[in-house]
C-alpha cells in the first residue's frame, strides 16, 4: 500500500476533479442565486486553480462567470452577494491571474478592470478594497498587457492601491483583523 502525503493527495484531488470533468460543473454553480453555492464554488476554483492545468482551463472557463458576481461601484449585483462571497471571489480571481498573463488578458476581455477600479476606490469594506487592489496590481505587472490597457483608458493610477482604512472595530471593540487567507 503506497501511503500519500497532505500535499500529495490534494494534488491527486484536484487531478481527479478536472479528469472527472467536475470543472464545467463548479463553473455553472457560480451562475447560482445563492450566495453560500457562490462562495463555496468559489473558494474550490481557488483551490483547484493551484494546479497550473486547472489554473489555465478556470482562466478560459470561468473568468466571466467570476467577473459577472463582482458588484460593479457602489451597485452590487441582482444576486446581493455578502462581502465574504466578494471577497471570495476577488482571491480567486487573484490565484487566476498569478503567474499568467494569458489569464490576465481574459481578465481584462471579461470587463473586469472596471469592475475591480470601482471596488478599489468605492467600496465601503477594506477587505474588498485590499483583494481587489492586489488583483489590479497582479494584471499591471504584465508589462505585455499595459499597451491594452492604455489603449482601453487605463493607466498606473488604476492599479495602484487606494488609501488605507482603518480597521473595523469588533463586537468587544477591539480593532478586528482580516483572518482569510490573503491572495
Amino acid at each position: 500500500m503506497v501511503m500519500l502525503g497532505s500535499s500529495q493527495w490534494s494534488n491527486y484531488i484536484r487531478a481527479t476533479v478536472r479528469k472527472e470533468k467536475g470543472l464545467p460543473i463548479l463553473v455553472e454553480l457560480l451562475r447560482s442565486d445563492s450566495d453560500k453555492v457562490v462562495r463555496a464554488v468559489s473558494i474550490a476554483l481557488r483551490n483547484l486553480s493551484i494546479d497550473r492545468r486547472n489554473k489555465d482551463l478556470i482562466g478560459s472557463y470561468a473568468m466571466r462567470d467570476l467577473v459577472s458576481n463582482l458588484p460593479s461601484g457602489q451597485q452590487r449585483p441582482a444576486k446581493n452577494l455578502e462581502e465574504d462571497t466578494v471577497v471570495a471571489i476577488l482571491n480567486t480571481i487573484h490565484e487566476i491571474v498569478t503567474d499568467s498573463s494569458e489569464n490576465a488578458r481574459s481578465l481584462a476581455q471579461a470587463q473586469a478592470i472596471e469592475k475591480l477600479v470601482a471596488i478599489n476606490r468605492t467600496s465601503q469594506s477594506a477587505r474588498e478594497t485590499k483583494a481587489a487592489s492586489h488583483v489590479l496590481q497582479t494584471v499591471w505587472s504584465y508589462k505585455e498587457l499595459r499597451n491594452a490597457l492604455t489603449k482601453d483608458g487605463w493607466n498606473k493610477s488604476h492599479f495602484q492601491p487606494t488609501a488605507t482604512v482603518t480597521p473595523k472595530a469588533t463586537k468587544n471593540g477591539k480593532p478586528g483583523y482580516d483572518d482569510t487567507p490573503s491572495p
